[in-house]
């Protein structure tokens, strides 16, 4: 089973198809990109990556990079993962700033 996660503790709400109206709902979105994105590195026993990236207003993200790791050899699906799936979708017109600073979390049981 793989598990992933976003560091927030905010209320997040299921977005998929639809028009991201705000950080919430951009940051529950965000996992689920990256997790389609994954090909897990195949390994006998159970690890959990986090990895941090800043996107930006229009999608794109700056240099992902690996903050912890239980298994470093899993560490290249991970940021291939965050650089696959990108450009991802433009941050909510409400959010205001130019970019915003993210880590996702995922986690391989097997």
């Amino acid at each position: 089973m793989i598990k992933y996660l976003v560091l927030f503790a905010m209320l997040v709400l299921p977005v998929f198809g639809e028009e991201i109206q705000n950080l919430n709902q951009y940051f529950d979105y965000l996992p689920n990109a990256v997790h389609k994105n994954w090909t897990p590195y195949k390994s006998n026993s159970e690890y959990e990556v986090t990895v941090q990236f800043r996107v930006k207003k229009n999608g794109d993200i700056s240099a992902p990079f690996i903050v912890k790791s239980t298994n470093e050899k899993a560490n290249a699906s991970v940021l291939n993962a965050v650089r696959t799936a990108a450009p991802y979708k433009p941050l909510p017109e409400s959010f205001t700033a130019d970019s915003v600073n993210t880590q996702v979390i995922l986690q391989y049981k097997p």
